[in-house]
Parts: C-alpha cells; sequence; structure tokens
C-alpha cells in the first residue's frame, strides 16, 4: 500500500507541475518550473508526518499564477480516508481574517466606523469600565480578556447563536485599559461577529458566504456545524502521550467569528488568490489591514487587522493561524511577491511551522528560517537592531514601493537615531539607555527609525545595484550592509565603528555561513558524529556562525520522546556548547535528564534556563502536561518543586501544583497550595470555589 501511495503521489506530483491551469485563471506553463520543489517537499513532508505522528495534512502554494495542492496522509484513520486538497478541516483562528475582511467591507460601505464604540453596533453588549472601538478589538487592543476559565470555556458541547456566544464572556471586567496592552483574545472577535450582524442586518454565517466565499468561489466554506452533512470533513486526534487518539467533540459555534470556520486547503488557495489580486477590499482598505497597530505607549504590536504583520528575512509577510479541538492551520502570505502558503491538520498539537517554512524555502530557493548566533552578547544585541533594520526596512521598501520617510529632515534623524543607537562603545558604557533605545528602534515610540533606515538603504541599493540583488540581502542581511558601506555618493553615513564591525563580521560570516549551510535542516536521521565535530571546528573559533540550536532541540526531543536519552543527550549537549546563551537549550536538556531519571542533573539545568530567560514558564507548562499524562509522578513532582523556587509569584503554578496533589489524593497540600494561590491572586474565583468545596470536607 506505501508503494502504491508514493506511486500515485508521484504521478499527482507530475500532472500538477504540467497543469497548473487546473487551479489558476491562466492557462499557460508558467516559467518557473517548480516541480523539483515539489518533489522534495513531498518526499519531506511524508517523513515528517510520520515523525510528528500527523494522521493527515493537506497544503498548498501559490507563486503568481501556478497553483500546487496535496494531501498527505488519512483525512480519517479508522476509515483510511486519504487526506486531499478538498479535505474539509476545522479553520480555528484564520477564521479572524475572515471576520476582519467583513468589518473593513462594512466600513467602506459607510456602515462601521472604526473609532466608534461598540455598542453603536451592539447595544445589548455591557458598558465597561472603558469605551472599546472597532479598530482596537481588531488589533486585540481593546482590553478584552481570551479564555479565563479553561475547564469549561474550551469544552462547550452545546450549540450557541450570537447572543448566547457574547454571553460567556460579555461580563467579564477588562484586562487592561483598551489601547494599552496587545491582548489575543477570541472572544473579541467575537464581539466584532456581533458587530457585523448589527451594522449589516444579516447574520454573520450569511454575510461571509455572500461577502467573501461567493466571490472567491470557496464552495467549501462555511461555519462549523456538527449536525449538518459536511463533504470531505475530516476527523480530528491528538496525542495522549504517544499515542493518536480521537478529538474532544467539542461545539466550537461559541467562537463563531474568532474561530468558528470551516474550509479547505483547494479554497485557501483561492482565498489567496483573491487578497493577492486586492479583491474584496480597496487597496487602500487592504494597506490600512496590513500594517501593524500600536499600543498608545507607541509601540508595534505586530498585529494589523485580523492579521499578524510582521517581516520575515525582508518578506513582507501576513499570516495567521490556528489551533482548536480538531485542528491545527496556518496561512502565509507575501503579498509583493504574490506568494502564498496554507496548510491545515487533523492534529491539535501538530507544530506546521516547519512545514510551511520548507516549502517556502523551496519554492522561492531561499533560506528563510536561519538566524546568526555571536558569542559576545554585546554584539549579538547590535546584529539583533540590524537584521530589525534589514528586516523592516526592506519588507516596507517591498510592499509599499518606496522609502518610508516622510522628508530629508525626518530620513536625517532616522539615521542620527539608527547611529547613536548602534554605537558600540555606547552599549558597553551604558547597557540599560543602549538596550532600551536599540528595543525601540523599530517603533513608533522612536518614530520607527530603523524602518527608515532600512528603506532607504534598499532603496539607495536598488538604484545602484538593480532589484534583482534584493534576493541576495534575503540571504545574508550583512551583504545588505556591506554593499551600502561600498556606495562612494551615498548621502547618509553609518556610525563607523559599527560599520567596522559589519566588514568584521561579514569575514567570519562567509566563512561559516558556506553555501552548503543556505538550504541545510538538521533532522532527526542527521549524522551528528560527522557533523558534530565539524560545527566545533568552524564555529567556536568564530565571532558569528549560523544558529542551528531550534532545529538540534527538535531533533533531540525526536529522540527523546523514542527513548533514546543517550542520543538525545548527546545532540542537546552539543547544543549548549556551540550556542551557550540558548534557554531552550538548556532547558531540553535539563528535560531530556529528568525523563531519563537523573533528576539532580535536571534541577540545575533548570536553574540555568530560568538565569538566561527569567520567561521561560510556558515550556515547563508543557512539560508538566507531558510529564501528568505519562504518569511520571516523581519527575512531576521533582519539577514542581523547581517551578515553585523559579516562579515565587505565580499564582498560576501554584493552581497546577495543586490540582496534581489534588489528583493523587493529596487534600491537605492541594488545600495549601490552593491558598497560596489565591494568596497571590485573589480574583481567582474557580480557585476560591474548589478551596471552598474542599474545606467542607474535611
Amino acid at each position: 500500500m506505501r508503494a502504491r501511495f508514493r506511486t500515485s503521489l508521484f504521478i499527482l506530483l507530475l500532472l500538477a507541475t504540467i497543469h497548473p491551469c487546473l487551479a489558476g485563471k491562466k492557462s499557460q506553463i508558467p516559467e518557473q518550473d517548480f516541480s523539483a520543489a515539489i518533489i522534495a517537499f513531498s518526499q519531506y513532508a511524508e517523513k515528517q508526518i510520520h515523525r510528528d505522528q500527523i494522521p493527515g495534512m493537506s497544503i498548498g502554494f501559490l507563486k503568481d499564477d501556478f497553483v500546487w495542492t496535496q494531501g498527505f496522509g488519512f483525512a480519517d484513520l479508522e476509515n483510511s480516508v486519504p487526506a486531499k486538497p478538498e479535505s474539509s478541516y476545522r479553520l480555528a483562528s484564520i477564521t479572524k481574517t475572515i471576520t476582519a475582511i467583513a468589518v473593513l467591507q462594512l466600513v467602506e460601505a459607510g456602515k462601521i466606523d472604526l473609532d466608534h464604540k461598540v455598542q453603536t453596533y451592539v447595544p445589548y453588549f455591557p458598558q465597561k469600565k472603558w469605551p472599546i472601538t472597532i479598530r482596537q478589538l481588531l488589533g486585540h487592543l481593546g482590553g478584552i480578556s481570551h479564555y479565563r476559565d479553561l475547564d469549561k470555556e474550551i469544552h462547550f458541547k452545546d450549540h450557541k447563536n450570537t447572543r448566547e456566544a457574547l454571553a460567556v464572556f460579555q461580563d467579564f471586567d477588562l484586562a487592561a485599559k483598551p489601547g494599552t496592552r496587545y491582548l489575543y483574545s477570541s472572544y473579541g472577535f467575537n464581539l466584532l461577529g456581533a458587530v457585523i450582524e448589527g451594522a449589516s442586518g444579516q447574520t454573520y454565517g450569511d454575510f461571509i458566504r455572500e461577502h467573501i466565499f461567493a466571490p472567491l468561489d470557496m464552495k467549501s466554506s462555511r461555519l462549523d456545524s456538527p449536525t449538518e452533512l459536511i463533504p470531505h470533513r475530516v476527523k480530528g486526534y491528538r496525542l495522549l502521550g504517544d499515542k493518536v487518539v480521537n478529538s474532544e467533540f467539542v461545539d466550537v459555534s461559541s467562537r463563531f467569528a474568532g474561530g468558528g470556520t470551516r474550509s479547505s486547503v483547494a479554497d485557501l488557495m483561492k482565498y489567496a488568490q483573491g487578497i493577492l489580486a486586492g479583491k474584496l477590499l480597496q487597496p487602500d482598505s487592504w494597506q490600512t489591514m496590513f500594517s501593524s497597530q500600536a499600543t498608545q505607549g507607541g509601540y508595534l504590536t505586530g498585529y494589523g487587522m485580523g492579521w499578524n504583520v510582521q517581516p520575515l528575512k525582508g518578506h513582507y509577510q501576513v499570516s495567521h493561524g490556528g489551533s482548536q479541538p480538531e485542528t491545527r492551520t496556518y496561512i502565509l502570505l507575501f503579498p509583493a511577491e504574490k506568494f502564498a502558503v496554507a496548510v491545515a491538520a487533523n492534529l491539535e498539537q501538530a507544530d506546521l511551522t516547519p512545514y510551511i517554512r520548507r516549502l517556502a524555502e523551496l519554492v522561492l530557493n531561499e533560506d528563510l528560517d536561519s538566524t546568526a548566533y555571536l558569542r559576545d552578547p554585546w554584539e549579538q544585541a547590535l546584529y539583533n537592531a540590524a537584521l530589525q533594520t534589514f528586516s523592516m526596512g526592506l519588507s516596507q521598501y517591498s510592499f509599499r514601493g518606496g522609502i518610508t520617510a516622510r522628508n530629508i529632515q525626518d530620513q536625517k534623524h532616522a539615521f542620527d537615531y539608527f547611529n547613536q543607537a548602534l554605537d558600540p562603545n555606547a552599549l558597553k558604557q551604558d547597557p540599560r539607555a543602549a538596550r532600551k533605545k536599540l528595543a525601540a528602534g523599530i517603533h513608533p515610540a522612536a518614530e520607527e527609525a530603523f524602518s527608515k533606515v532600512g528603506s532607504y538603504m534598499a532603496s539607495k541599493l536598488v538604484s545602484t545595484y538593480g532589484k534583482d540583488r534584493l534576493k541576495i540581502y534575503r540571504q545574508d542581511l550583512l551583504a545588505f550592509f556591506s554593499d551600502y558601506l561600498a556606495i562612494s555618493d551615498n548621502p547618509y553615513s553609518l556610525n563607523p565603528d559599527f560599520s567596522r564591525l559589519v566588514l568584521e563580521w561579514k569575514k567570519d560570516w562567509t566563512k561559516t555561513y558556506a553555501p552548503s549551510f543556505h538550504l541545510f535542516h538538521i533532522t532527526p536521521e542527521t549524522d551528528f558524529s560527522a557533523l558534530g565535530p565539524k560545527l566545533q571546528q568552524d564555529f567556536l573559533q568564530a565571532r558569528i556562525y549560523p544558529d542551528f540550536s531550534r532545529e538540534m532541540v527538535a531533533a533531540a526531543k525526536y529522540h527523546l520522546k523514542r527513548k533514546e536519552y543517550d542520543i538525545s543527550t548527546e545532540i542537546l549537549e552539543l547544543s549548549t556548547e556551540l550556542y551557550p546563551s540558548d534557554p531552550i537549550s538548556w532547558f531540553s536538556l535539563a528535560e531530556a535528564h529528568l525523563w531519563s531519571g537523573n533528576l539532580e542533573k535536571a534541577m540545575g539545568l533548570f536553574r540555568k534556563a530560568h538565569r538566561l530567560n527569567p520567561d521561560i514558564i510556558d515550556e515547563v507548562d508543557t512539560l508538566s502536561v507531558q510529564l501528568w499524562e505519562a504518569k511520571k509522578i516523581d519527575e512531576l513532582l521533582v519539577l514542581a518543586e523547581v517551578s515553585l523556587e523559579l516562579f515565587p509569584k505565580s499564582s498560576r503554578k501554584r493552581v497546577e501544583i495543586a490540582r496534581i496533589y489534588l489528583n493523587l489524593g493529596e487534600k491537605d497540600l492541594a488545600i495549601k497550595y490552593f491558598r497560596k494561590a489565591l494568596k497571590l491572586n485573589p480574583r481567582l474565583k474557580e480557585v476560591e470555589a474548589i478551596l471552598s468545596e474542599l474545606e467542607k470536607k474535611k
């Protein structure tokens, strides 16, 4: 069966390559030939979904007029139904992009004002301490919280209408004053769904079907329903330990405008085509939607209206992911390059980023995920600021078609800020002030100085070397700076000390970032006995070299999952040697020792990881869940002990530890930690109720 599947796959790949007209309007074969990229990706995907235990996945890309889609694995394991491009997945939070487009369509129609209060369109929504505008909701700046009581709010079985969906959260206090903090919130987008209904006079489902799905011929796209017959519906799965099991049934109507739609990758390609062609909205509306909003304090959020809008290696990137019971999804677009990728999987825990990046790299023939590691932390800070300048500046130049400074004086001010911020001497003399200046460089708080510098540099480089050279810079940002330094008639110079540093980095980087590393990836099959000594020899004597720590950690965790502790530990020890300031490598090494029973060693490594990054609490939470599911109680209690030490002010960790003891039947200890959690956060009403019930039974 496996041989027949691979043969069929190869034939389908050739057909998809030879007949691009099947998914696009133009019938001629495109100038670009993606057959090698498609075959290479398919070989990768077949192996990787097996490693990741993903039952089924559908994926596709478009570049200009060429569209390719493919399914891998099974949409239904129990009945051996193959995953196809037409397979129907829950979109989860990709729904937010649809909601945002619908809102802006009503803005264009004069039915919604972005700066009006939500009660203008949803009068039954309770007034809050501060007014909330439509614009703020679209950017997750409305102060509306995300889920609060997970045990209740993510397990609804009953179908909810709009009023009932809003009733879940409408009485919550705001988590922050609107405009002051970015707080991701599906509930905020549910409220936008009600705004759409109030402004249009239609139900949310009817409006998006009539104004988004129908114009783009997205016949497989709709609101999810547990009762209606939906063609090609996939079954959802989750991992319980190492075992794939069916997903819990959850009715997602409670998340209708924040995560309640269903579609196929074939339809998502039509969606991406429509967006890249400028359909559905006017050009100004797309610009507004794809521009990052900012907090009142002057810091960009990286989120526009319904879309993540952060640059990637100089590409202007808009994207969104989705995660909920039964599904994981992701869509990414490079508008300036007329390129998009969409993927959906029926495993809740699936990490889709590697698939998106690998396909994009192969199609565009670019290295999109490598980063640089500098042994000197001061130089790393300067390099990171240079990376922001390059990536934000080049992406803005490509997307907006020019420099972003308002005038000559504005441009001069931006270069002055850049040269002060990237002064190596200032960083060493007053690290706190210098780091603050570096951190503000791309934001409105610094008048987006780095972006203005980067876009000007891109403009000057294009006029000197031609537009084709931009692709080289996306592979090598140091060439972006060194080429700029070589331009003799440049009215804006760079800090001389920083310039010297760039040329020194460039010399090392040319050696360590060899051509063989441009599309190189570490996998669990990598021969580390051969690779390790080479990396040690080439990297440890250099001041800058490629950072493969993320891929090394992923490979180590694969072997850890298979209880191959020696292999996992060997990989992670290499990673910590090469990248000693990386907290994730140290945390993962601690994790490996914990699973293998070396508890004392693990505790010391957890402390080291925390010293490098005090915000590593999310990694601890994930590991706690895995240990509980594997019934590793001794190891779980050791991790709990470390958590208490490392996060003394975390009420969440106290609740988690209390639940562990409660499940173990240790009620007195559970009460003790519930009380400590309440002392740290008296607003934990659910904990208060549990504690009251436990104390009654004593």
